[in-house]
C-alpha cells in the first residue's frame, strides 16, 4: 500500500515547515552568541574575549581582564592559540576561569597530539557548543516527525517513513556545521 499523492505533498509541506521553524529558532540562537558584550573597550583584545566566551560560554569578567593584562607580551592569535591548546588538555570543564585556562596552558604541553594548523578556522563552534546544538536540533526534530505523524495520523511504516526522513535532514544539517575548535 502506497502514500497517496496528496498525502505526500501533505507531509512535504509539514516536514518544510518545520524545518523553517527550526532553522529560524537556530538563527535567533547563534545570533545571541555574537551579541555577547565584552567587558572591556580596548578593541585590540576584542576578539580574545569573544574567544573565550565562545569556548568557554563563560561571562567575562574584571578578574579575566586582570589576567588578560598579564599575557601582555603575546599577539591576539597567540594568545587563542594558546586558548585552544589548554581548553583540550584542560582535565576540568566547564572552565571556570581565564585564569584557569592561562594556567592549564603554563603546565607546559601535555599528550595532546593534534596538529595546530587543522584547527585554523577562526570561526570554529567550540565542542561543546556543537554538540549542544546536535541534541537541539535531533529533540526539535523528533518531535517533529512525532507532531507530522499525530496531525496525519499515520502509524506503522508510514510514521516511520516521515522520521527516517528528518533523521536524513538532521544529518545533512549537521554536517553543514562549522568544524569543531
Amino acid at each position: 500500500m502506497g502514500m497517496k499523492q496528496r498525502e505526500h505533498q501533505r507531509i512535504a509541506e509539514i516536514v518544510k515547515e518545520e524545518l523553517a521553524e527550526t532553522g529560524r529558532r537556530m538563527n535567533e540562537r547563534l545570533s545571541e552568541l555574537e551579541r555577547r558584550p565584552a567587558a572591556s573597550t580596548d578593541d585590540s583584545l576584542d576578539g580574545v574575549r569573544r574567544f573565550y566566551q565562545d569556548l568557554t560560554d563563560n561571562v567575562w569578567t574584571e578578574a579575566d581582564e586582570e589576567t588578560l593584562n598579564g599575557l601582555s607580551d603575546s599577539s591576539e592569535d597567540q594568545t587563542k592559540r594558546m586558548m585552544r591548546e589548554a581548553f583540550r588538555r584542560s582535565r576540568v570543564h566547564p572552565i571556570p576561569s581565564f585564569a584557569a585556562l592561562v594556567n592549564v596552558a603554563k603546565k607546559g604541553p601535555g599528550t595532546s597530539g593534534t596538529d595546530a594548523a587543522a584547527f585554523a578556522n577562526r570561526d570554529a563552534v567550540p565542542a561543546a557548543e556543537r554538540e549542544r546544538m546536535a541534541n537541539l536540533l535531533h529533540r526539535g526534530l523528533r518531535a517533529a516527525a512525532g507532531e507530522i505523524a499525530i496531525r496525519l495520523e499515520l502509524t506503522g511504516s508510514k510514521a516511520d517513513l516521515v522520521r527516517e526522513h528528518l533523521e536524513d535532514v538532521e544529518g545533512a544539517i549537521i554536517s553543514e556545521f562549522t568544524p569543531l575548535v
